[in-house]
């Protein structure tokens, strides 16, 4: 992660008057969520509150075999992608129905309660209006400012679909 997103954050966030967002975008495996990861820690250290979920790889022999999903807030994780069924199919992966319940209770409460909130990542489900979508739009309603993470191939239909006004982008290359 850059100083220079940090300073473009800590300045968006007192001078912010408008809704927006911050948009970290990049392909799989370019380092969104270890980007979003420094971020997090850089803006704890200002004395921000910070909340919402991040979803690490999994890698085994230097292979992705699934993702977790981390609440920024409880510090509670759970399994949330994996390469076997049950579960919501997108790409080779199988995301489990009570991760997505998980991660979306956490988007939720920290848009009422935190100043960041983080959302890794907006993709295909949420664009089907499944997924995180729900609380998605529930954060870019909220007073918080959101950090969505996605694919470059989805930022255009991502703002298109959410109605997002503003957004700072970040990509990762």
């Amino acid at each position: 992660m850059s100083r220079d997103l940090l300073s473009r954050l800590l300045v968006y966030l007192r001078h912010r008057k408008e809704r927006s967002c911050i948009i970290i975008s990049g392909e799989v495996g370019a380092g969104k969520t270890r980007a979003a990861e420094q971020l997090v820690v850089a803006l704890k250290k200002q004395k921000i509150t910070v909340g919402g979920v991040l979803s690490p790889r999994i890698v085994q022999d230097g292979v992705t075999i699934g993702y977790t999903v981390f609440d920024l807030t409880s510090g509670e994780e759970q399994p949330f992608a994996g390469l076997n069924s049950p579960g919501i199919t997108i790409g080779r992966f199988f995301i489990e129905r009570e991760a997505l319940r998980f991660a979306g209770r956490a988007i939720e409460e920290a848009s009422r309660n935190m100043q960041v909130v983080f959302v890794d990542e907006v993709g295909r489900l949420e664009l089907q209006g499944a997924g995180l979508a729900l609380a998605v739009d529930t954060l870019l309603n909220s007073l918080a400012l959101p950090v969505l993470l996605m694919r470059d191939s989805f930022v255009l239909a991502v703002v298109e679909t959410f109605s997002i006004n503003q957004y700072i982008p970040y990509p990762i290359c």
